[in-house]
């Protein structure tokens, strides 16, 4: 008897709907493998490979495997970012739920995601704004983003590929990235940025730096303008 497809949760669901599918898709700290798992039960990806830096979440995810009978078609690597992952296993590549900083990082060490049309999928926990303008300066243009809710708390999940050239890595684009305005989740991540944003104004203001507190607050009225309703943002003014 075949065992019930779990529901991915809502990041994990953003970063599958960002996916072409259709070719191998490689999961960077993958944990339990739910993810790759999800794809292959779907149909969406003819394999996949999932690497974790921890032995531990690898056993448990290839006795997932086994459970859903997909072990023939996923490969399971223990991995420090994408360092044992091969490249023709790997035309998308997911990394999610990790800092932005190590995400960056993970695609900073693998320059082989350059080369032969490749696309990521990337959903930062933390430091976004850092993430999006690293990979402008590599030469990575965003193609789609969406706001996502999970558990209480909201992210970003977006896809990504190399075009050679720096974009959009000025004003609100490190902020704000991609997405577009209009839902509930892109104003409540817009509310999040900007009480971000005003807790760095305050702090550029004490220590005597008004040019870049007037840069920041000039990017934070835009976001606000864009993103919320007027009356919407209950936080401090900037």
């Amino acid at each position: 008897m075949a065992r019930p497809l779990f529901q991915l949760g809502p990041r994990l669901a953003a970063c599958a709907s960002l996916l072409k599918g259709g070719q191998p898709v490689a999961d960077i700290g993958t944990d339990h493998a739910y993810l790759p798992i999800w794809l292959l039960k779907k149909d969406l990806v003819p394999k996949a490979l999932g690497a974790d830096l921890r032995p531990g979440p690898l056993e448990t995810a290839q006795k997932n495997a086994l459970r859903y009978r997909v072990s023939d078609r996923l490969t399971l690597v223990l991995s420090n970012g994408l360092s044992q992952v091969p490249p023709e296993e790997a035309k998308e590549v997911v990394i999610a739920g990790m800092g932005g900083e190590l995400i960056l990082r993970i695609v900073e060490d693998a320059p082989w995601l350059k080369e032969g049309e490749r696309r990521l999928v990337l959903q930062p926990m933390t430091n976004a704004p850092m993430l999006r303008a690293g990979l402008s300066r590599l030469g990575f243009a965003i193609e789609k983003e969406y706001a996502v809710e999970d558990t209480g708390r909201y992210y970003s999940a977006f896809s990504a590929r190399y075009i050679g050239a720096s974009f959009g890595a000025e004003g609100v684009f490190p902020y704000m990235g991609k997405i577009s305005p209009g839902t509930q989740a892109s104003s409540q991540y817009a509310k999040k940025v900007l009480a971000g944003l005003s807790g760095e104004i305050r702090g550029l203001s004490h220590r005597g730096q008004q040019r870049e507190a007037d840069q920041l607050k000039e990017i934070f009225l835009q976001i606000q303008k864009k993103y919320l309703p007027e009356g919407f943002w209950e936080g401090e003014k900037a």
